[in-house]
């Protein structure tokens, strides 16, 4: 059964906003009277002034016993989808509603709008008063108001599923409480949210993860900002993803930045190129920071005394803290050339929370990728050698405008050998942080049996292009980051740096026997499956010939 929602209510209280916004932000078909009054009017020639159309609108009251509208709504619907609802912005007369209530083909919702004459008078007159002199009307409050018979109005009030007084509301608050009475938003047990977080210090590889796991989802959410990169492998090639949603080459999934992000605006709109974005795709929030080049003078001084990338991400949270005068602050908002990817009309636009109800409504699964890791956060990581943020599954719900309810699972993503940023150059008293067992990428080389030089040569920084610094594993800050993050699934990535034959392995038994213990014990600390291994990271057209780089345990999928 086809639902319909009918309006009414005098002039101005917001019936044909309500109806619009129905139409917009949920889908509803919108059938207005006054079209289809002037639809009729220039078939038998008559005037389309307000007066004019009220008068014809009497007359088809009379021609067809009141039967118009509904007639009107059921030829909209024939034309339409079966399970697309209506929205009728405007029933006048109480006969009109009781053919939509007898109608065998229709559950009818109606919503009656209402307000004392005092403030409808005021709001007529206001109205009119900005209205261009061209085109204002010279006609009372009485003369332009559809309902002439009070006694309708009563009917109505009585009648009505849901009665709002817009006297201390405005259109938003309208659009809520109708919406909860039409069952619109989604309740709070709906979990469609999988989120990619790092589990050390960054540079585990979640962006390659998270590109694998993309292709199933529809929306990918990012966080974070530009000081953090993630290298991909894939079909198109390898591609590096700062700003946007690894995988955003690969998929047609819906794209969010959300409003906790930090965004360079240049670098941005560079990368929304080189992936083909369009902005039918990509949504940023209104409230993402924006970098400006202040901040990245601001963080030099960081780079000689704990290596930061420099990228102006945390001054820029900091001035955003600090500066919330006229001017300190330029929002997402207030950039013009982002103003494809940015705004209030539909579809994808508004606040990130909106476009995830809309997301969580419609059923839709979501991805949420992580920046930098678990160890790297400014509240839990080794002080002052972090981030600016905090870098664990809370701190991106909260960047994102996530409830943790909404959560399905967690996949936090560790390397078999953790690294960290090179140490500031030229400066051998200050240091990136340290690692608990710190070796060298060549000793790491030797025992996999892999080419030394081949690791040192890729092992650099996304953004930083700093050799890295790699340790062995750090077993007791494993077991910090799954108490942080509570992970239902282990993704283990480099596991060649474990055993170089397993970069020839495509199932989990054909992994090294050193390889598969190690898997094991991470499951016992964890008490979480490592449900996802990487085996290597293909970089050459020889070694992208075959893209089965990750062994994939999952027991769930994301579901449409």
């Amino acid at each position: 059964m086809r639902e319909v929602v009918v309006i009414s209510g005098h002039i101005c209280t917001g019936k044909s906003e309500l109806a619009r916004r129905l139409s917009d932000e949920f889908g509803y078909l919108l059938v207005k009277t006054s079209d289809k009054l002037k639809e009729e009017a220039k078939k038998r020639g008559l005037r389309m002034d307000r007066v004019a159309l009220q008068e014809l609108g009497d007359i088809i009251d009379k021609e067809t016993g009141h039967k118009w509208l509904l007639d009107a709504c059921i030829k909209a619907a024939n034309e339409k989808e079966e399970t697309e609802p209506l929205v009728v912005d405007s029933i006048r007369r109480w006969e009109q509603l009781e053919h939509f209530r007898r109608h065998y083909a229709f559950r009818v919702i109606h919503a009656h709008l209402w307000a004392s004459p005092q403030i409808l008078k005021a709001r007529f007159s206001a109205r009119n008063a900005i209205i261009d002199p061209k085109e204002r009307e010279s006609i009372t409050y009485e003369q332009a108001d559809l309902i002439k018979d009070e006694n309708d109005i009563e009917k109505f009030r009585r009648d009505a599923d849901v009665r709002v007084n817009i006297e201390r509301t405005d259109s938003n608050d309208t659009l809520v409480r109708v919406a909860a009475r039409l069952g619109l938003y989604s309740p709070p047990n709906i979990r469609c949210v999988d989120v990619v977080v790092g589990g050390q210090y960054g540079s585990e590889g979640k962006g390659h993860v998270a590109a694998y796991l993309a292709k199933d989802y529809d929306v990918l959410v990012r966080v974070g900002g530009p000081n953090a990169g993630h290298t991909v492998s894939s079909a198109s090639g390898v591609n590096k993803y700062v700003q946007l949603p690894s995988g955003s080459r690969d998929t047609k999934a819906r794209l969010l930045i959300g409003p906790g992000a930090t965004i360079r605006v240049q670098n941005l709109i560079e990368e929304i190129g080189e992936c083909n974005v369009t902005p039918d795709r990509l949504f940023i929030d209104p409230q993402a920071m924006t970098i400006e080049d202040k901040d990245i003078e601001e963080e030099k001084k960081l780079i000689a005394s704990i290596s930061s990338t420099g990228r102006g991400g945390g001054a820029a949270a900091a001035r955003r803290i600090m500066g919330r005068t006229k001017g300190e602050v330029r929002l997402a908002r207030d950039i013009p050339e982002l103003e494809p990817y940015v705004g209030v009309s539909p579809n994808f636009r508004g606040s990130t929370r909106h476009r995830l109800e809309e997301a969580y409504r419609k059923g839709r699964t979501i991805l949420l990728e992580g920046t930098q890791g678990s160890g790297l956060s400014i509240y839990h990581g080794q002080y002052p050698h972090v981030t600016s943020r905090d870098t664990n599954v809370a701190g991106c719900l909260a960047e994102a405008g996530i409830s943790p309810s909404r959560v399905r699972r967690i996949i936090m993503v560790v390397r078999s050998t953790p690294i960290r940023v090179g140490n500031p150059p030229n400066n051998p008293e200050n240091t990136s942080g340290g690692l608990k067992h710190e070796t060298r990428f060549s000793e790491v080389a030797r025992r996999a049996g892999i080419d030394g030089k081949e690791l040192e040569q890729h092992e650099v920084g996304t953004i930083s292009k700093k050799p890295r610094r790699v340790g062995w594993f750090e077993w007791e800050q494993f077991r910090d980051a799954c108490a942080l993050n509570a992970p239902t699934d282990i993704a283990l990535t480099f596991a060649d740096y474990i055993d170089g034959t397993n970069r020839d392995a495509r199932r989990f038994e054909q992994l090294s026997e050193d390889t598969i213990r190690f898997v094991e014990e991470l499951e016992r600390i964890a008490q979480a499956p490592v449900s996802l291994i990487t085996t290597r990271f293909p970089r050459t057209e020889e070694e992208m010939r075959d893209l089965r780089t990750i062994i994939d345990r999952r027991n769930w999928a994301a579901r449409r």
